[in-house]
């Protein structure tokens, strides 16, 4: 099943200029939008490469930083990395939601090791992908593997600026792999089709089974956020992951991991009984996905994290929550009884929107409802995404090296633990970005369409993303 949700882009915009994503709030429902930023053997060891971002796209600078391939963000809503396919140099998303490498170069042919008439076809949020699986050697970092299947597509829909999608979870589910043993035979696809890290895994049995992501967050005071992408080893500045619980991935299709559960200002809070066989009675499987912004939680957990904050209207129109822009609240996730709590700038977010011609800005939940039909997706109850990711220093492991279990795991500590210093730049960041933005309205008047001309701020719009969302469903195909 592939999940990448990569829906409508609006670029930021430099300083002296305004780009922005604008929509009414009372057009919201109905809607799902979200404006995106883009910018054979395995040979070398673990490299690194400092990442800046400024305007449109990832950039990678001089000075290298051991051990990091390096993953990018400019605004939060998607995150990026560099590679190498044939001698091109793309920037793609990296994606623990999804299986293949799948690229469009743009009419820049890549030296292909090897190409096919196998077509195959891959469908992500309002975009798609379809072409010929084709095979050459991929770079990430220092490491090479030397003949690396991939989907060549004849166009690339919904992707931005990027280049292409860098799979990071596992040979289930792979279309890829399963067009090549269609037309080739399983045997050829267990040699010939295995994504980018089993791949690398499966050439290099020396190489420690891990890759290790830390997500940036981007703000309005740094003109770059750089984040850790790290194969085979661990982040000098995050050993300490080495010796955290390993929490068993508990389908083959995901990164599903047993959560114990969610505290709301220290309140548990009780979610339905899982879907998922295998998960104790009280818990819920959880899928870890960075090519999710925006995570989507049952509907009963959403409406509980956001009630809890002062002066936040629900709309039942629009299944979205307004909430006060200055406003938050205390909320963690537990994994193995260890807590890992939430940024308060990972709760909200700012959008600006038109109410009676005139534009005014409002935040919205970050954590949106789960609409997905069950029918179309297996092996989770909700996934934490970017918004949760940002929060922890995570190490995605395809071999346990515990007696009795063999399967894949994650480990992870915690990056967001001092509650006071998170609330400080929460006030500082967010008071930044809304010094930017178009006039503030009250939530309750933005919920039910009109303007409070008493609440004001700068009117100016510039380097930032304005984003609109309608949070009525994200697509999962």
């Amino acid at each position: 099943m592939y999940d990448v949700r990569v829906l409508l882009r609006i670029p930021s915009s430099a300083p002296q200029t305004t780009e922005m994503c604008l929509f009414p709030f009372g057009s919201l429902a109905g809607a799902t939008f979200a404006c995106f930023l883009f910018l054979g053997s395995v040979t070398g060891k673990p490299s690194s490469l400092a990442v800046d971002v400024r305007g449109h796209g990832v950039k990678f600078i001089d000075g290298p930083i051991a051990g990091n391939v390096g993953v990018a963000t400019s605004d939060n809503l998607g995150y990026f990395t560099n590679i190498t396919l044939g001698g091109l140099n793309l920037t793609v998303i990296l994606d623990t939601g999804s299986f293949d490498l799948l690229v469009n170069t743009g009419g820049l042919p890549p030296h292909i090791t090897n190409t096919t008439d196998i077509e195959a076809s891959e469908e992500f949020g309002s975009g798609s992908a379809l072409g010929n699986v084709d095979f050459a050697e991929l770079q990430l970092g220092d490491f090479t593997i030397q003949s690396q299947a991939f989907l060549n597509a004849n166009s690339l829909d919904g992707l931005g600026d990027a280049q292409g999608i860098l799979g990071m979870s596992f040979n289930v589910d792979s279309p890829i792999r399963a067009a090549i043993a269609e037309a080739w035979g399983s045997q050829a696809a267990d040699t010939l089709a295995n994504t980018p890290m089993p791949a690398l895994f499966a050439q290099d049995t020396n190489l420690s089974q891990n890759f290790d992501v830390q997500l940036a967050r981007a703000s309005e005071l740094d003109t770059s956020a750089p984040g850790v992408f790290i194969i085979g080893t661990h982040d000098p500045d995050f050993q300490s992951v080495a010796s955290a619980p390993q929490l068993q991935v508990v389908t083959i299709d995901h990164w599903s991991l047993v959560m114990d559960g969610m505290k709301v200002n220290g309140k548990e809070f009780t979610f339905d009984i899982s879907r998922v066989e295998g998960v104790p009675a009280g818990k819920v499987a959880a899928a870890l996905d960075t090519g999710f912004s925006l995570p989507p939680l049952p509907p009963a957990a959403v409406d509980a994290i956001y009630s809890s904050i002062p002066g936040a209207v629900y709309v039942q129109s629009q299944q979205q929550w307004f909430v006060p822009c200055d406003a938050s609240t205390n909320l963690s996730f537990v994994f193995a009884g260890q807590e890992f709590f939430v940024h308060p700038l990972d709760l909200t977010y700012p959008v600006v929107g038109t109410i009676s011609g005139v534009q005014r800005t409002v935040c919205i939940n970050t954590y949106q409802y789960l609409t997905l039909d069950s029918n179309d997706f297996t092996g989770f109850d909700l996934i934490l995404g970017d918004a949760f990711l940002r929060n922890v220093y995570a190490s995605f492991n395809y071999q346990s090296t515990q007696p009795g279990n063999s399967g894949p795991f994650v480990q992870m500590i915690s990056t967001t633990t001092n509650g006071a210093e998170a609330m400080q730049e929460f006030k500082t960041q967010r008071a930044a970005t809304l010094s930017k933005l178009p006039p503030l309205v009250d939530p309750s008047n933005a919920a039910h369409g009109t303007v409070n001309s008493a609440t004001t701020t700068s009117s100016a719009c510039s380097g930032i993303v304005c984003v609109a969302v309608a949070l009525s469903a994200f697509l999962l195909l």
